[in-house]
């Protein structure tokens, strides 16, 4: 029996190519980093300017909580449905940039931009730690998978430019991942590797809600897998020990702001909403009638048997006031402040609502959310592409090295799916799964990657590369229209109107009341304008009545606006041939002003 035994020159020239891959490799990440963060920042910039909104969705809670920080006022600051992690971020940030709408608007931008670049950095921790043990095309292969799921996932599918913790949630995942995959791979069991998980977890439950069921599942499934190679659960303990002291210490500030014991509402009140079908998302007055668009089909509404057992949703504690029923004008004061606080503090307003729980309705929300799941997932072209790589990788896969692979990496698996399906039962949206989805792809492409040939790696990379490119068509194609064209949040409707308000001298955080077609849900001009709705109209009835109205009329609308507390009404738009005497139209905007 003979002994083939490497030449020293062979050994040499091995190594000297291991050498020359690896330098290739980090220019592969300098590039591609270039790249990635560049998109990001020319999304961000760019990438909510097309309709009338500065800031997008839900962005004008969060920027209230950072001005609520910023003048100490924690009552109104430490909000049970909107998380403070994210404004705590941007309250300190803030003395960086000058005051004023562009001070804040530039502020959300770079702030944005440099937590794009830590979930980055987070995503690219995991990465290292699932290549750690490939070599050769194997290592190119999941590395520039990895990097085209993060585009596809963080840039296409999450939204740089969005004013909300979604891309801070995503690094925080990313980075526990990461954590609980060196820990399962790991000789040791260091107590410190535990801390480290703990606060990682506990600072996402701060970023966001859904963390203290996504931190307790991960911490299970850590467990099992310690648990499964006969590990020390030691460390284990001091993560959920640090977890529990953040999220104690968290629960009880806002315990004593809100008057009960709570860890939060966010939970509670979106199960009422989307799956008891409790009225949305403002203005409840309690009775057994949904929402009107909860049951827009008649067989749904039959199934769930609403004409012959609906729920009885109880009374609201405080409600609005209605001050005048035709046209009807709302008024709502409470003891926060806010730009618009029925949405700002939807559980202060919803309190008296009874939990119901049907297992008829339940079905529906878990029906809908996977139909929206596969809308998702149907519309990425990333989507496609993945599934296809995975199975072309995955066929001929021998069994050994499949087995092999899941003892040391299904934990990381099971966590992004683990993310799906807690927003499963109730509603989810894309943006919420961008980073789970992110982590499910990335496992599957490692899963068959080991024994890549060379003609996998050339087909794989180009199905990946022909899904990121259809990924970056279908979303970033009206970002780089708004480029071209040079649009900027100064150009929409709302930041004219805001500058509008400043001009007319409006005193900050004035009471004002608005006649509108629907609710001041995405209010940015009033926050621009740092003014406070305090009174409306919220129907498209009520708006035409009160311009229909006689001249007496409009003056009892108007005073009822006044005894709400307001000082100025603001009319978003005003019918043609409608009596304008007293008010003055803003501009070139659609917004007329009467001061009270």
């Amino acid at each position: 029996m003979t002994v083939a035994v490497a030449s020293p020159a062979k050994a040499e020239t091995r190594s000297a190519a291991r050498v020359r891959l690896g330098v290739w490799m980090r220019w592969l990440l300098v590039a591609a980093s270039v790249v990635i963060l560049t998109l990001g920042a020319v999304e961000c910039v760019y990438g909510n300017t097309d309709s009338g909104d500065v800031y997008g969705s839900d962005a004008v809670q969060y920027l209230d909580i950072a001005r609520a920080m910023e003048r100490g006022d924690w009552h109104s600051a430490l909000n049970p449905l909107w998380s403070q992690g994210y404004p705590a971020l941007l309250a300190a940030a803030r003395p960086l940039f000058t005051a004023g709408p562009v001070g804040d608007w530039r502020e959300t931008r770079v702030l944005n931009c440099v937590i794009f670049a830590a979930d980055y950095a987070a995503f690219l921790f995991l990465l290292m730690g699932l290549v750690s043990d490939l070599r050769g095309r194997a290592r190119w292969l999941v590395v520039s998978a990895g990097l085209m799921l993060f585009v596809a996932s963080q840039v296409c599918l999450g939204q740089v430019s969005r004013v909300s913790p979604d891309e801070l949630v995503s690094a925080f995942f990313f980075l526990a991942c990461g954590l609980i995959l060196r820990w399962v791979r790991a000789a040791d069991d260091r107590v410190g590797r535990g801390v480290v998980l703990g606060l990682v977890l506990g600072v996402g439950f701060l970023v966001k809600a859904v963390f203290l069921l996504l931190s307790c599942g991960m911490l299970v499934l850590l467990a099992a897998a310690l648990w499964s190679r006969r590990r020390s659960l030691r460390p284990l303990l001091a993560a959920a020990v640090v977890f529990a002291v953040i999220a104690g210490s968290y629960g009880t500030a806002l315990s004593r702001s809100t008057g009960k014991v709570t860890l939060g509402e966010a939970g509670a009140i979106n199960y009422a909403w989307h799956v008891d079908r409790l009225q949305k998302w403002v203005h409840w007055e309690g009775g057994v009638e949904p929402a009107a668009e909860a049951w827009p089909k008649p067989w749904i509404a039959r199934f769930a048997q609403w004409d012959t057992r609906p729920p009885e949703f109880g009374l609201p504690v405080h409600p609005s006031v209605i001050v005048q029923e035709r046209p009807r004008v709302y008024g709502f004061a409470a003891p926060i402040h806010a730009t618009y606080v029925p949405y700002f503090d939807p559980p202060y307003w919803y309190a008296g609502y009874k939990h119901v729980f049907g297992w008829r309705y339940q079905v529906i929300a878990l029906a809908k959310s996977l139909g929206d799941l596969v809308s998702v997932l149907l519309a990425l072209p990333m989507f496609y592409a993945v599934v296809l790589a995975a199975g072309i990788l995955l066929w001929g896969r021998r069994r050994e090295g499949l087995r092999s692979w899941l003892r040391e990496h299904w934990a990381v698996a099971a966590c992004g799916l683990l993310g799906v399906a807690i927003y499963l039962p109730v509603h989810l949206e894309g943006r919420y799964l961008a980073s789970m989805l992110a982590v499910i792809g990335l496992c599957a492409i490692t899963a068959g990657a080991a024994e890549v040939s060379r003609e996998k790696f050339r087909v794989v990379m180009a199905v990946l590369a022909l899904g990121l490119f259809g990924a970056l068509m279908r979303t970033q194609l009206p970002v780089w229209r708004n480029v071209l064209r040079h649009k900027s949040p100064m150009q929409t409707v709302d930041w004219k109107i805001g500058q509008a308000v400043l001009a007319a001298r409006v005193p900050a955080r004035s009471p004002v009341g608005v006649v509108a077609w629907t609710a001041n849900l995405h209010s940015d001009w009033a926050y621009m304008a740092q003014v406070e709705i305090t009174s409306e109209t919220a129907t498209p009835e009520d708006f035409d009545l009160f311009w229909k109205q006689d001249a007496a009329g409009r003056r009892r609308s108007l005073d009822a606006f006044r005894r709400a507390g307001a000082t100025v009404v603001f009319s978003y738009g005003k019918p043609d041939g409608a009596d304008g005497v007293g008010w003055t139209h803003l501009g070139d905007t659609p917004m007329w002003m009467y001061r009270l």
